[in-house]
C-alpha cells in the first residue's frame, strides 16, 4: 500500500545529512491544544513552507494546514491508531524516506526493525523522539525486536537522563537537543502577583492532591489568595476513581479564592493564565525525575515564577534561575512555606523568573532540533 506519496530526497555530505522534508508520524494529534501541536507548530515555524510532511488523524486536517511550514499527509488509512502508524513506518523505510516519531517507544522501534528485515533497507532516515526512556514492561518485552533500530536509527530526546539511559539500552544514535518551544513573541517583564495557577489537567502525579488539600485548609483558615486549577468532568475515566475523588474534593472546599476551568483553553489563553502567576509544580520526584515539564517550559518563558519538587528536571531550571523555590517534600506545609516565602519577596522571584525566559527562549528554539535533523533551511 502507498502512504507516503512524495519521496524526500537525502543528500550527504561530509559531516551530516541534509534533508530539505521530514515526515512527522503522529496519529495521536487531533486538536490544537496540547504538546502534539505545539512541538509540531514550534518546529513548523523556523522552516521553508512544506518542509514538514504530518501524519496525523483527519481531525487535525484543518488545523495542520493552516501551520507555517507544514503539509498534511492525507494517505490512508489514518485511523489515530497503532495499525496505520505500523503502515506508515513501513512505507518510509522502505522508501528511505526521513520521518520523526513525535512520542517514541519500543512499539516504533520494533516496527522498523520489522520493516528493515522485509525491505532490505536499513532505517538510517528514521528519528524516534523520546520524552522517556523506553523501560515499561511493554517496552522491555519488544527490546529483542528493537535491535535493527537501535544500530542504524536516531534516537532524540531532551534530557541527558534519557539520552544515558537509551545509550545503557544499545542504541548507537543518541543525541540530545533542548525541548523546541515557541517563546512569546514579546519577552516578558515582572509582572504584580495576581493568581496561583496548577497549569495544564490537573493530576495526581502533578500535585492534584496536595492543591485539593491545600485549598480545603485554606478554606477553613479564611484565606482567599486566587487560586486557578484545570479540572474536568472526565478525571474518572481516564485516570481514575482516586484521581477523582480528589477532583471533588477541590471543588466542595469552599475555598473562596478557587477558580476552576473544565475546558482545556486556546494556546493564547493558556499563555495567558502565566501572566502575574505563581506556579505550583509539586510533580512526583519518581516520574518526571528525566521529563521535560512542557508546562514549567511554559510557566519560566512568561515570567512566571514555579515551586516545583526537588529532583524533577523543573526543579533543575528553577534553581538554575533562582525563578521560585525546590520543595524536599510534597507535603501541604512544605508547599504553604513556599508559596508564602515567594509572596514575600515576590518582586525579585518575578525578576528572575523574567531574566531566565531570555536564556531558555535562545535554548529551546526549534532551529536547534531543525538543525539535528538536517532540514535545510537556507
Amino acid at each position: 500500500m502507498n502512504l507516503i506519496n512524495k519521496m524526500v530526497f537525502v543528500i550527504k555530505t561530509d559531516n551530516q545529512i541534509s534533508i530539505n522534508s521530514l515526515l512527522v508520524i503522529e496519529p495521536n494529534l487531533r486538536t490544537s491544544s496540547g504538546h502534539y501541536a505545539d512541538f509540531v507548530k514550534a518546529l513548523g515555524s523556523r522552516l521553508p513552507a512544506d518542509s514538514l510532511e504530518v501524519f496525523a488523524h483527519p481531525d487535525a486536517d484543518v488545523m495542520l494546514e493552516e501551520m507555517h511550514g507544514v503539509r498534511v499527509c492525507k494517505s490512508s488509512p489514518r485511523t489515530g491508531d497503532m495499525f496505520s502508524e505500523w503502515l506508515t513506518i513501513n512505507s518510509s523505510v522502505s522508501k528511505e524516506q526521513s520521518f520523526l516519531i513525535l512520542t517514541a517507544d519500543n512499539r516504533h522501534a520494533a516496527a522498523a526493525s520489522f520493516a528493515s528485515r522485509f525491505s532490505g533497507k536499513n532505517p538510517v532516515s528514521a528519528n524516534f523522539f523520546f520524552h522517556r526512556a523506553p523501560t515499561t514492561w511493554r517496552d522491555n518485552l519488544l527490546q529483542p525486536l528493537t535491535a535493527i533500530t537501535r544500530e542504524y536509527s536516531q534516537a532524540i530526546t531532551s534530557t541527558e537522563m534519557v539520552a544515558d539511559s537509551l545509550k545503557a539500552l544499545g542504541w548507537r544514535r543518541v543525541e540530545y537537543v533542548p525541548y523546541p518551544v515557541l517563546p512569546p513573541d514579546l519577552l516578558p517583564d515582572p509582572r504584580l502577583f495576581s493568581h496561583l495557577l496548577m497549569a495544564g489537567a490537573a493530576r495526581l502525579n502533578k500535585g492534584l492532591d496536595l492543591v485539593a488539600d491545600l485549598a480545603s485548609k485554606w478554606a477553613g483558615e479564611g484565606r482567599n489568595i486566587p487560586l486557578l486549577v484545570q479540572v474536568s468532568k472526565k478525571h474518572r475515566s481516564r485516570h481514575g476513581r482516586r484521581e477523582s475523588q480528589y477532583v471533588e474534593k477541590l471543588l466542595s472546599s469552599g475555598y473562596i479564592g478557587l477558580h476552576t476551568d473544565e475546558i482545556s483553553p486556546c494556546r493564547a489563553d493558556y499563555l495567558e493564565r502565566f501572566k502575574g502567576a505563581l506556579v505550583l509544580a509539586p510533580y512526583e520526584r519518581e516520574q518526571f525525575s528525566s521529563q521535560v515539564s512542557g508546562v514549567i517550559l511554559d510557566a519560566l518563558l512568561n515570567g512566571a515564577p514555579v515551586i516545583a519538587t526537588k529532583g524533577t528536571w523543573s526543579a533543575i531550571q528553577v534553581q538554575r534561575f533562582g525563578a521560585g523555590i525546590t520543595i524536599a517534600e510534597r507535603s501541604i506545609s512544605a508547599l504553604e512555606i513556599a508559596i508564602d516565602t515567594i509572596l514575600a519577596d515576590w518582586s525579585s522571584y518575578s525578576q528572575r523568573a523574567c531574566e531566565a525566559s531570555k536564556t531558555l527562549a535562545l535554548e529551546h528554539d526549534p532551529i536547534n532540533l531543525a538543525n539535528l535533523l538536517g532540514l535545510n533551511n537556507e
